[in-house]
């Protein structure tokens, strides 16, 4: 579904441009703090314009947990893969016709986090070794891989400033600074060990989920900085 309404957008701005004139289309390759990717935007004889885009780039993360119980070396350890994908429609109003621009539109967020935790604690045992994972220990076996997937709501509103060049011939740089708010997130956690048959153990997955859940509405606002390099028609 995402796929397809992400199709449409670029559909409708293509359309739109092959009903005008071409001198006024502008095409970019865009750098941001969320992806690499392109632009594609058109700039009547007006203060006002339109762009779309697409933006994608990926991170990996390794990490150990902070000790908060005072034996070391139980520590979880984490592999996140956070996996970033966001379409684009903005409108573009420059007050004074000139490359000072006001934008608004709408993001549409397909990106997803995934944070694998594992138990490789060392023990003179190995049968005896336990990890830390929330306000108790347990064993490898009992934790298995502790696998946490975060979403946020598919649209998310934008609005910014930025500076872009008039519709003429040649190569020319753009920018914009603005904010993206990506809402609540939600947080799942599944436990490939025993976890789920310990209720105690349990009993901390849902509480885990709860904390990174409030942990994440800090960060509703997502702050956006995007360069680009741009060749209009």
């Amino acid at each position: 579904m995402h796929k397809t309404l992400t199709g449409s957008l670029l559909s409708l701005l293509l359309l739109t441009l092959t009903t005008t004139s071409q001198a006024q289309v502008t095409t970019s390759i865009q750098a941001s703090d969320i992806g690499f990717g392109g632009e594609i935007g058109y700039r009547w004889d007006s203060p006002w314009g339109v762009r779309a885009g697409y933006l994608m780039g990926d991170l990996d993360v390794d990490f150990d947990a902070e000790d908060n119980n005072g034996v070391e070396g139980d520590e979880l350890e984490y592999d996140s893969d956070v996996d970033l994908k966001n379409a684009y429609l903005l409108a573009d109003w420059h007050p004074w016709n000139g490359i000072f621009r006001v934008s608004g539109g709408t993001f549409l967020n397909n990106s997803d986090a995934t944070v694998v935790t594992r138990c490789n604690a060392d023990a003179v045992i190995p049968q005896l070794a336990t990890c830390e994972f929330g306000n108790s220990v347990y064993s490898p076996t009992i934790l298995g891989e502790v696998t946490t997937k975060v979403d946020f709501d598919t649209i998310a509103p934008y609005l910014g400033i930025g500076w872009g060049h008039r519709a003429e011939s040649g190569f020319a740089v753009n920018a914009d600074l603005g904010v993206i708010y990506i809402g609540s997130a939600s947080v799942d956690m599944s436990s490939s060990g025993s976890c789920n048959d310990d209720a105690q153990c349990r009993e901390q997955i849902e509480q885990e989920e709860r904390e990174i859940e409030d942990e994440l509405d800090k960060y509703r606002w997502l702050p956006f900085v995007q360069l680009g390099v741009s060749y209009n028609f």
